[in-house]
């Protein structure tokens, strides 16, 4: 079977989510999850899209993002019918005081393809030991 498409959709949803970050897009970040999908990092966690939205409004408004740009890749991406796994290393550049790296880590992400499109439903985000810059 051809999983071409679904990878090229997956990968779409996984870029969005980094660039809806450096963006402050509540709206958009949280329509990529589940309408029941789970956050959770070593920050904060949050269970469905109404509360993920409100993280999401609540670590920006706090300034948690500010200056920040984030990246993905690379990414493997396993699918199976409508369900779907990826785990992809990320960086997060400070791009308003000296330019560096200020952490890194991965993302492991359970995906489902609900009414034709891919929504994440599980993300775990975990820091490298030591990756993350102090300020």
């Amino acid at each position: 079977m051809d999983t071409t498409d679904d990878i090229i959709q997956i990968t779409e949803v996984l870029n969005r989510h980094q660039v809806y970050i450096d963006l402050r897009e509540a709206d958009g970040y949280a329509d990529l999850y589940a309408e029941d999908g789970h956050y959770e990092s070593p920050f904060t966690s949050a269970t469905g899209r109404a509360q993920i939205r409100q993280m999401f409004i609540d670590l920006r408004d706090q300034g948690f993002t500010a200056g920040k740009r984030h990246m993905t890749g690379p990414v493997v991406i396993d699918v199976n019918g409508t369900l779907a796994t990826a785990r992809s290393w990320y960086w997060v550049a400070e791009t308003e005081q000296t330019p560096a790296v200020y952490a890194t880590g991965t993302y492991t992400d359970r995906l489902q393809k609900i009414d034709g499109k891919w929504k994440i439903t599980h993300r775990v985000q975990t820091l490298d030991p030591g990756a993350t810059r102090n300020q």
